[in-house]
């Protein structure tokens, strides 16, 4: 799932609890992060030199925030998809267009917002957060170079003009400015707000410089809307279905064919990765609640940060009694800090770590957490030796933890991943036999593909003779499974068409014409279109001109935009830190 998709299926409560752990804070995955990087830098922009707390400030500020004012935009005008059932029937798309043209300031904030976190989110960086705040470091030294930097009454102005923050009555949403700028028992968070004044104030030098790059340049209206057409087209034709079963099995493999297939390709047999994972476990007590103490575990990860990850156990002894901080219970009740699972895999860890726990919007296992990204830990004989000396955090950075993560009853868990048994190659005797399974599969592919080939020759063949009718028949007495399809609109076929079939190949196929063989592993579909209709429905063209239309100048606009950050990269002399795992490296 993308994050707008993400966004539109998520409510503003959720996204305002993940800015409330976000904004402002020093976040985690960045390889060999620390203190060392505050005398240093991670990213470096036009000669200003940013530190990884600085850098993680700025790309996760941007990030969190233009996600949480997408939400509460996209809110004015809904969802076309109202019951969530995966479909959008006729009535759904014609209240969606009719909210369209109601709020059609809604429509233009989004598609702004969508060009921004796209924009903000591209470069050359493997983590989208570093990309973001190399973007906002450029904008800042754009701004500073052309003496345009937006002042407290403009973004003021700018933030009274969001669609976000526009109650039904016009009014200010002074409720919504307080949630996203931290305000707590009464009291602003000035460290928070000046954040997302930040983020606000780049978004508008982002599209004062836009502006410059590409003058609103638009699409010739007419020629795009000739284009949106084909794609919105409805279509009918014909469709053959060459099962598997209907293609004759190739012979068995021999013994030695399977070692020759295995020595080819043994990479692809290995055994399960395997881990040592550490959980803590934070709760909140009768005279503290969650919200304080997502504000609690937002010090500690900015501490366990400047710290590389180490002393964890002794942090949260301070914080215990720091009366800044709620109290908050951490002990397991045998006094130990944390619960440690010795070497397993995947599989073997969940039935024993069986919490389950919001991550990116979604409920998924911990145990999965703790398998969702590689990161720079020890070697499992290298964490024991370390714990027999009495030292098991000599090794520990920041990037083996991940957290904290909200469970589904009410408390927060955080993983450290204290070891990692990369896969190995199995020998051919345990890999025999799924070896063999793949090879069997493979010829029957081969096969499959072979019989799916020369069945489109023959209809091909048979067109010139008897017409698509007469290649049909050919393809029944192979054995094929032929019917009619449609009419079905272009923009909603993949949801309605047979399998097999795509948007992508009808459109590059002439009326008439055989599409290329389309090879699934359960059979093989041959297609032809025969009527192809474009609608032209007042709903439609509606839709067209206030949201499609717009949406393909916001693409145009934003490929200009994309050609100024190319040469901005250069002109503003960016540089990573080695620490900075970009597109090119490896885990």
């Amino acid at each position: 799932m993308n994050i707008l998709e993400f966004i539109r299926r998520n409510s503003l409560l959720v996204l305002i609890v993940i800015v409330g752990v976000g904004a402002g804070l020093v976040m985690m995955d960045y390889s060999g992060k620390g203190s060392a990087f505050a005398r240093d830098f991670y990213i470096r922009v036009d000669n200003t030199n940013y530190s990884y707390p600085e850098a993680a400030a700025l790309g996760e500020n941007g990030s969190q925030f233009l996600s949480s004012l997408f939400s509460a935009t996209r809110d004015a005008i809904g969802s076309p998809d109202q019951n969530e059932d995966g479909t959008v029937s006729a009535d759904e798309e014609a209240a969606f267009i009719s909210l369209q043209r109601e709020h059609p300031e809604a429509v233009e904030a989004i598609n702004k917002l969508n060009d921004i976190y796209a924009g903000w989110h591209y470069g050359v960086a493997k983590d989208g957060a570093v990309n973001v705040a190399i973007n906002r470091a450029m904008i800042k030294a754009e701004g500073e170079r052309l003496g345009i930097y937006p002042t407290e009454e403009q973004i003021d102005a700018c933030l009274r003009a969001m669609p976000a923050f526009k109650k039904s009555d016009g009014s200010f949403d002074t409720e919504l400015y307080r949630r996203l700028t931290g305000f707590r028992r009464g009291n602003a968070n000035r460290v928070q707000e000046e954040a997302f004044r930040s983020v606000v104030a780049d978004m508008m030098l982002w599209e004062a410089v836009a502006r410059l790059v590409n003058a609103d340049v638009a699409y010739d209206s007419d020629s795009q809307e000739k284009i949106i057409n084909a794609f919105t087209q409805s279509i009918s034709g014909r469709t053959a279905w060459l099962p598997r079963e209907a293609v004759e099995k190739p012979t068995a493999p021999t013994e030695e064919q399977v070692r020759e297939f295995w020595e080819a390709h043994k990479e692809d047999y290995k055994s399960e990765e395997r881990r040592i994972i550490s959980v803590y476990t934070l709760s909140p007590t009768a005279d503290s609640n969650m919200e304080n103490l997502l504000y609690t575990t937002d010090a500690l990860m900015q501490e366990l940060s400047q710290a590389n990850g180490r002393g964890l156990d002794q942090l949260l002894d301070s914080a215990s009694q720091n009366p800044e901080f709620d109290p908050f219970l951490y002990k397991e009740q045998d006094g130990a800090t944390h619960r440690t699972y010795e070497l397993s895999t995947q599989e073997e860890l969940s039935k024993t770590l069986t919490d389950v726990v919001a991550s990116d919007g979604a409920e998924t296992s911990l145990a999965k957490v703790a398998f969702e990204e590689t990161p720079d830990a020890p070697a499992p004989a290298d964490y024991e030796a370390a714990k027999a000396a009495g030292d098991p955090e000599r090794a520990v950075s920041i990037r083996q933890i991940r957290g904290f993560y909200t469970t589904t009853d009410n408390k927060l868990k955080l993983i450290r991943i204290e070891a990692v048994e990369p896969p190995s190659v199995l020998p051919y005797e345990q890999a025999r036999e799924l070896a063999m399974a793949d090879l069997v599969a493979q010829r029957e592919d081969e096969a499959l593909t072979r019989a799916a080939q020369k069945l489109h020759e023959d209809m091909k063949q048979a067109i010139g003779e008897k017409g698509l009718q007469g290649a049909f028949e050919i393809a029944a007495k192979a054995g094929a499974q032929v019917e009619d399809y449609g009419p079905v609109r272009l923009a909603q076929m993949d949801a309605s068409l047979p399998e097999g079939m795509s948007v992508h190949e009808l459109l590059g196929s002439p009326s008439g014409q055989l599409t290329p063989p389309t090879i699934l592993p359960t059979g093989a579909r041959i297609s032809a279109v025969t009527q192809r209709t474009i609608e032209d429905s007042p709903a439609l063209n509606m839709q067209k001109r206030l949201f499609v239309l717009p949406t393909e100048n916001a693409r145009l606009r934003s490929d200009m935009m994309r050609e100024w950050q190319n040469a901005a990269f250069t002109r503003f002399q960016v540089q990573l830190s080695p620490h900075v795992r970009t597109q090119g490296s490896s885990d």
